[in-house]
């Protein structure tokens, strides 16, 4: 089955320019780069992998952590350049193609102290090299969905003497009791790298006197419509009500039925404005400590399964996530984080945003659980053996 799966990987290397075509619109996407098995800027450093631009950001923590012994890996072309513009000091490179031949050599020059993969890619090749060299390899805030168990129990055959040689550090119990029923012997609960999120120091210049704000996050097609409505609905109960507005992705068309300013346009919001539209880049995360109430995108929409809650939480911002936030479902359990339908939604916000007290504690709440289960970093650590 190895060696198959072997024959497969060479074999998709001539549909590589199919690939590369249906990946254009993600960044420039090279074949010679994975077919080069050269690394030696990681040698004696802890080999990191990510998979792409969301994944590169989330392993901050564990990067700053490691103070200088540590070469990350990703997957994409994207996440690379990601990973090279967040991290301009750290060697870097795109993950060869997982043929045995060429990740054993990868394997060989970078001569890493381990290999800790970020989350959940799973590579045949690359897990076996790793094994035969003697590179200890963990996963790292070990992440198995529903979705993917049932595609890697479907191959338990071939993936469970690779897992036996691996330790999972899992995110949660659920994600650990995943990876015991898959094989991995060596388990162990660290928590989320996303709860070791770090806040800016300084929030960036906005200016909204006596308004009420309330910033929706990262927002997809169809959530803005959504927070039309919402502003619609508390206008007349909530004073100076503004809503802000951060889609996730700023070039995208936004059309809000109201007067709307955007902050490219200026920091200093007119009294007269409705909608606050945020077309920058990199300021949500600060903006957010502007706000009276936060709602978290990319959780009212099916298939996006939310966005970090965490990042206006930290800032001690009362916050709530749509009922679709599955992919931070743990993270919003554990930091009593509402996640609402949109129908519930009206009632929550109309109560927060009236209610000093009850939005208050909220916030409270909320900070002082982040606190506690902050450390997964430093969890981390000391499961792979890291000392300075």
């Amino acid at each position: 089955m190895f060696w198959l799966y072997n024959l497969l990987t060479l074999l998709s290397v001539p549909l590589f320019p199919l690939i590369k075509a249906k990946a254009a619109k993600r960044g420039e996407v090279h074949l010679l780069p994975r077919l080069n098995p050269g690394f030696k800027e990681a040698r004696g450093k802890f080999l990191l992998h990510v998979a792409s631009v969301g994944e590169a950001s989330s392993v901050r923590p564990l990067v700053e952590a490691l103070k200088g012994e540590v070469a990350v890996t990703a997957f994409t072309d994207y996440g690379l350049e990601r990973v090279k513009k967040l991290y301009p000091n750290v060697p870097s490179r795109v993950l060869p193609l997982d043929f045995y031949p060429i990740v054993k050599r990868f394997l060989e020059s970078a001569s890493p102290k381990g290999l800790l993969i970020y989350e959940s890619e799973v590579w045949p090749s690359l897990l076996t090299a790793a094994a035969r060299l003697k590179v200890p390899t963990f996963f790292v805030s070990g992440k198995i969905s529903e979705r993917a168990f049932k595609r890697l129990k479907a191959f338990k055959g071939f993936l469970e003497p690779l897992f036996r040689e691996v330790t999972f550090l899992a995110r949660w119990e659920e994600d650990a009791e995943r990876a015991r029923q898959l094989g991995f012997k060596r388990v162990a609960v660290v928590g989320d790298l996303k709860l070791d999120y770090t806040p800016p120091k300084e929030l960036p210049h906005f200016e909204a006197p006596g308004r009420t704000v309330v910033i929706w996050g990262s927002t997809h097609p169809g959530e803005e419509e959504l927070a039309a409505k919402l502003h619609a609905a508390l206008k007349g109960t909530v004073k100076n009500l503004l809503t802000v507005i951060a889609p996730r992705h700023v070039k995208r068309n936004v059309t809000l039925p109201g007067k709307t300013v955007k902050r490219s346009q200026t920091v200093k919001v007119p009294q007269n404005a409705e909608f606050y539209l945020v077309d920058t880049v990199g300021e949500l995360a600060g903006l957010y400590g502007h706000a009276h109430l936060a709602i978290v995108g990319g959780s009212f929409t099916a298939k996006v399964g939310g966005h970090n809650p965490v990042e206006p939480v930290a800032l001690k911002v009362a916050t709530v996530t749509g009922q679709n936030a599955w992919a931070f479902k743990e993270v919003c359990r554990k930091l009593n984080v509402p996640t609402v339908s949109p129908e519930e939604l009206t009632r929550l916000a109309k109560e927060l945003l009236t209610d000093h007290n009850f939005r208050e504690r909220q916030a409270r709440d909320s900070f002082s659980r982040w606190e506690r289960e902050r450390g997964v970093s430093r969890r981390i650590l000391k499961e792979i053996g890291w000392t300075r």
